[in-house]
């Protein structure tokens, strides 16, 4: 499940080191990267992060969640994405 690796990282310390890969419509494959290092909260339902243009937080549901990867490995992929 993507909340708990995403909860894992955070309460280790480690999810400013991440990369998170989102379903986002729009971007190219429609797919769009987060760094660990913005998000700001991290809830059983979604997550928050901190948008770089204005500044402003965005709410991401985990079902938006493809995959999470740190130090070059990934820790969770969503079912079915191999991409």
């Amino acid at each position: 499940m993507a909340y708990n690796e995403l909860n894992r990282l955070k309460w280790t310390g480690r999810l400013a080191d991440a990369r998170v890969t989102i379903r986002h419509r729009g971007a190219p494959n429609d797919e769009m990267a987060v760094s660990g290092r913005d998000i700001t909260e991290v809830r059983k339902t979604f997550f928050l992060y901190r948008n770089d243009r204005d500044g402003d937080e965005v709410h991401i549901p985990m079902h938006r969640i493809l995959k999470i990867e740190s130090e070059g490995r990934v820790l969770w992929q969503k079912r079915g994405k191999s991409r």
